[in-house]
């Protein structure tokens, strides 16, 4: 069936662009995360307690140090190439820097671009950090970003990747909580959804809202506060 929503509401499109957009970047943090994670060495706890809660000795003890060389393969001209989680951080890495890098060139933003590293950090945490900054830049200026037809081709390419990926390590976004809605008894923008009583005499809870600064409770059939 043909989708006339463009139709009806103009806007429809560039919302769906947004949302598509949004959904795409939302997940690369938690992707670099696992990657990066995944190409760290493992190393065996000691037995009777943590590794660092002790003076260790090193060369002592058992590591698995050939899964470094699961990471790395060898051509038949014999040259070592990345494979696995690191080629993988290291594709995925590239691609973000050369978009980001190109939307930079293209739009007026509003504010400057951040730093952007040209290798993935071989820390999770800092890995995801810088992702998380990049991917919340490049989030504030969809708007810039959609008029800008250049660079859909590489869009497209980078999101088939992030979603290849996504599958192929298991890794989920975590979705970003609605904002808080407007209380109609105290004013503030303090009403989040939770498990309320349903007012019925029924021991069991309903979802609703509550307000966290004077504790007004929404309830599905009273209505919603306003957004």
């Amino acid at each position: 069936m043909t989708d006339l929503s463009f139709v009806i509401d103009p806007d429809a499109v560039h919302r769906r662009w947004v949302h598509e957009h949004t959904w795409h970047l939302d997940i690369v943090p938690h992707l670099i995360d696992a990657l990066v994670e995944a190409t760290l060495p493992r190393i065996p706890v000691s037995r009777g307690g943590s590794r660092f809660d002790k003076d260790q000795i090193t060369g002592g003890g058992w590591v698995d140090s050939l899964a470094a060389l699961d990471q790395f393969d060898v051509t038949t001209d014999g040259t070592v190439v990345q494979k696995g989680a690191v080629a993988d951080a290291r594709e995925l890495w590239d691609w973000l820097i050369g978009y980001t890098s190109a939307v930079a060139e293209w739009i007026e933003p509003e504010r400057p671009c951040p730093p952007l590293p040209g290798k993935v950090n071989p820390d999770p945490l800092t890995a995801r950090g810088e992702a998380l900054l990049i991917v919340g830049w490049l989030i504030d200026h969809a708007d810039p970003i959609s008029q800008v037809t250049e660079l859909d081709t590489h869009r497209a390419e980078m999101f088939r990747l992030i979603r290849h990926l996504r599958g192929r390590y298991g890794v989920y976004d975590h979705p970003r909580r609605a904002k808080p809605a407007i209380c109609r008894t105290c004013g503030e923008r303090a009403v989040v959804i939770d498990w309320v009583d349903p007012g019925n005499g029924s021991p069991k809870p309903v979802m609703g809202g509550k307000c966290k600064t004077c504790g007004e409770v929404y309830r599905q059939d009273e209505g919603e506060s306003d957004a």
